[in-house]
């Protein structure tokens, strides 16, 4: 393992280890009012972290060109797994939308799995037919476009716009990074105005957060009210923060303060300076993540650190700018510190591959991919 490699490492169980501390921190009272245990979501995210940790070891462990090998046949594993949202008894409903796969105890989300999917599926074809990605064949961009409609047309199903969203951006990134023409970048940019009609304007829960963004306080009690009540945790927080589980807001002010609101609660209790410091655990990870992909010489290494490393730094940055109002609400966790299983299982099983790839390119083996 490189240098790179030992500090995504320990930044990333940094990361784990905070989360734990802060999903027991914003969750306690509530398991207490709901599950009769303040520990109920403490003991479920430290199982989590050691289903995902072990996740990572015999991930990283393994030779990462093994994947690269068999990226359709995983991908066409979670496509199967985006369906059986939809089946009877195996589905699992929640807030008015199926997106899990409920395993035992446990439930899962496929999307999860899609999204390292699509990024290895990407890496591995783009790198491939790279030459003909910069000349803007139309016969090697529409398979890898078919894939991405699919995926992305499976989640909103469910619906979840919010993780749709997430891999059609990241999969635009690497399209980008591969060399993809300017006149398809621009002309996807205008399908964006009918997407966002329909898939927006026309659906009233999600054209109500657009509003809500726009101005919270003009529903302060209904669409408005999850925003205004985050940015209330970070102006009692302000730079030192009321102190670690002294938090109000956690007390049924702010909806999913453990889950997609947990940056607020952080705000709230350690203040900017705890901000902060999460913040640059995150910029650590990003610094990590670019110089493994640069000192890799092949297409695929390349494509796929940087989609890995995007995974994780794109939906912190998204997951923050929700918090703090920049950005419409987004049912998007904060990586390894929201309490959820899906999310940090694949996460830290995402991290796995990093260090795999990174353990590749050290020895020399960062030529294959290229084409």
């Amino acid at each position: 393992m490189s240098k790179e490699g030992k500090i995504l490492f320990v930044t990333v169980y940094l990361l784990v280890s905070f989360g734990i501390v802060m999903t027991y921190s914003a969750s306690a009272i509530y398991a207490e009012q709901v599950f009769k245990s303040p520990t109920y979501f403490l003991i479920r995210q430290i199982i989590y972290a050691v289903i995902g940790t072990v996740f990572l070891f015999l991930v990283a462990g393994r030779d990462p060109y093994l994947w690269k090998e068999h990226s359709r046949e995983i991908l066409i594993f979670s496509i199967l797994l985006l369906t059986l949202v939809f089946v009877p008894l195996l589905g699992h409903e929640a807030g008015g939308a199926r997106r899990w796969v409920r395993l035992g105890p446990f439930n899962f989300q496929p999307s999860e799995i899609s999204k390292l999917a699509i990024c290895l599926y990407l890496s591995d074809y783009l790198s491939r037919r790279i030459k003909g990605v910069q000349r803007g064949e139309l016969s090697v961009l529409l398979p890898p476009l078919l894939i991405l409609g699919l995926t992305c047309g499976l989640i909103l199903l469910q619906p979840d716009l919010g993780s749709s969203v997430f891999i059609f951006i990241v999969s635009a990134i690497l399209l980008f990074l591969a060399g993809i023409p300017l006149r398809y970048v621009l002309f996807s940019s205008l399908i964006f105005v009918p997407a966002f009609y329909f898939l927006v304007v026309r659906i009233p829960y999600r054209l109500s957060r657009v509003t809500a963004y726009l101005n919270p306080w003009s529903d302060p009690q209904g669409s408005g009210f999850q925003i205004i009540q985050s940015l209330l945790a970070f102006g009692l927080g302000g730079i030192k923060g009321v102190g670690l589980g002294e938090s109000t807001q956690k007390l049924f002010y702010l909806p999913q303060s453990y889950n997609d609101f947990i940056f607020s609660i952080i705000a709230e209790e350690l203040g900017i300076l705890g901000t902060f410091s999460v913040i640059l655990l995150y910029f650590v990870i990003l610094l990590a993540g670019l110089k493994i992909a640069s000192r890799a010489r092949g297409s695929f290494e390349k494509l796929f650190v940087i989609s890995l490393v995007l995974l994780i730094v794109l939906q912190a940055i998204i997951n923050m700018f929700v918090a703090t109002g920049l950005i419409p609400t987004k049912g998007l966790p904060l990586p390894f510190v929201s309490y959820g299983g899906s999310s940090l299982v694949f996460n830290l099983l995402g991290v796995g591959l990093l260090l795999a790839m990174d353990r590749a390119v050290q020895r020399g083996r960062g030529t294959i991919g290229s084409a």
